[in-house]
């Protein structure tokens, strides 16, 4: 998913940020590496020159110090560019005259020589998007404001693509680099700047349905704990093994995170859950209203039919009976009248005391009952209309959870986000009616589907997705081993 990521630094000849890396790019050294007998020469790190060699791949040398700086080797760099003002010379459209320039510019040792940017880019964009994206932020914000800027796009296909923009801190003009902007160091400048990134990724992520938001976490009034900056140094002690009290920190932060988006992502399942059920329900409430309405109405207007059929046949005995002859025997018709009569009178109470209506109203009633009907079917649809959303929501947040319970599996740290989680679900108490609630949507929430796994697997980065679908088979192979022992456990018992 986007994310917002915009950090500003300042390229200083004093400064020793970077020289304490362990690995040769990242520090102020040259080291021969002893697997391959290859010398890599990355000092000094943090002049321009070098600065704008490690952003851009390329080799490129340090007139200043005699010194090249080889990053052609450096994997991930997907695109490199200059961008100038109009009144820029074009000669600094090559790399090493630029970056040397800004060097011959400087005399202090502690000079201040570029401003560096880095901004993490939308996955949700394609590259070319993306560079257009970058390009069209750089010219807006920079150059048309007087800098030269040096961008490149960083993507190792690990899922974080990303950009360096190393700018001038002089104004340029034909003649060349001149005096310093301070305006460009101030703070309201920064604030700007980052709106911005956020307001240009925003442009071309509507499409995509995504947002990105470059104030606080406290200013969005998000509940995340912020994550601290733990810096190379740290980076390189925790792949050689070395806990660093910084990454260790940060580690827990991202545990109580990750354990605070899961409860807040179930917390949210279960409530639109119960919200789903309740219109589900009364759903179900009005189609059997609706069903009995129109069942009543059948009745009415097929039992009121028939004791009208019995009147009209009563009719036509009375009307026969008249029109007999004097000599005629009227014992047998008399009988049959008499039988309808006591027949109809029946129906007729009888139809008045279960529906409570006379038999002249049936009509009247089952247009009223047909109405009803028509209300409750149409109370359905209002009620479906309100529910389909909701549960596009659910399923949208139970694949999140899935999503993240599955990521989770493959932390390190996952026992205390576990910890955490299970923690911060006692603290809440429920009543037993919750709790069969709870129980079964938590079935819900753990039951991760195939087409749930590959939506998952297919937002994945590589390394990623080959980690989800190895776990995946070990999990498919141990339920079958329980199910085998479950059948033999069964067969012995038997």
């Amino acid at each position: 998913m986007a994310i917002y990521h915009l950090h500003v630094s300042i390229v200083k000849r004093s400064s020793g940020r970077s020289s304490v890396a362990a690995a040769a790019y990242r520090a102020a050294d040259k080291l021969r590496s002893e697997q391959d007998g290859m010398t890599h020469d990355y000092s000094p790190k943090t002049s321009a020159v070098n600065a704008a060699a490690y952003r851009s791949g390329e080799s490129l040398q340090n007139e200043r110090s005699d010194i090249t700086h080889d990053y052609t080797r450096k994997q991930g760099v997907v695109h490199n560019e200059i961008m100038l003002p109009v009144n820029a010379p074009q000669q600094y459209q090559d790399r090493a005259t630029l970056w040397n320039a800004v060097e011959r510019a400087e005399k202090r040792k502690d000079a201040q020589t570029a401003r560096d940017i880095d901004i993490a880019l939308p996955i949700e964009l394609d590259r070319q998007e993306q560079i257009e994206l970058v390009r069209e932020y750089v010219k807006d914000n920079f150059v048309d404001k007087g800098m030269c800027a040096d961008f490149a796009i960083h993507d190792k296909g690990d899922g974080n693509p990303h950009a360096h923009i190393l700018l001038t801190t002089r104004e340029v003009s034909h003649a060349g680099l001149g005096k310093k902007n301070r305006e460009w160091n101030s703070t309201g400048q920064l604030k700007e700047w980052r709106e911005n990134w956020a307001n240009s990724c925003n442009a071309r992520l509507r499409e995509h349905g995504k947002s990105i938001d470059h104030r606080t976490l406290k200013a969005q009034g998000i509940d995340r704990e912020p994550t601290i900056h733990i810096g190379v140094v740290a980076k390189n002690m925790e792949r050689k093994g070395i806990e660093h009290p910084r990454a260790k920190e940060n580690r827990e932060i991202i545990a109580r995170n990750t354990a605070r988006h899961m409860h807040k992502l179930k917390e949210e399942y279960i409530t639109l859950d119960r919200e789903v059920s309740s219109l589900q329900q009364q759903t179900a409430e009005a189609r059997r209203e609706a069903h009995s309405l129109r069942v009543k109405a059948e009745e009415i207007a097929e039992r009121a039919d028939h004791i009208n059929a019995m009147g009209q046949r009563l009719d036509y005995l009375r009307t026969k009976r008249q029109g007999m002859g004097f000599f005629e025997s009227k014992d047998t018709i008399d009988h049959q009248i008499q039988q309808h009569e006591h027949l109809h009178e029946q129906a007729t109470t009888h139809f008045k005391r279960t529906y409570k209506v006379e038999l002249e109203q049936a009509e009247q009633e089952v247009k009223r009952l047909e109405a009803a009907t028509q209300s409750k079917n149409h109370l359905q649809d209002r009620l479906q209309e309100k529910a389909t959303p909701l549960a596009e929501q659910r399923e949208a947040f139970l694949l999140e959870y899935q999503w993240q319970r599955l990521y989770t599996e493959l932390n390190p740290d996952r026992e205390k986000i576990y910890d955490h989680l299970s923690k911060m679900e006692k603290e809440g108490g429920q009543s037993a009616r919750d709790n069969f609630a709870r129980m079964r949507c938590e079935r819900a929430l753990d039951t991760i589907s195939w087409h749930n796994f590959q939506e998952i697997v297919k937002q994945a980065s590589p390394d990623k997705a080959q980690a989800l679908i190895e776990r995946y088979e070990r999990q498919r192979e141990l339920d079958r081993i329980r199910e085998l022992e479950r059948v033999r456990t069964l067969s012995r018992v038997r």
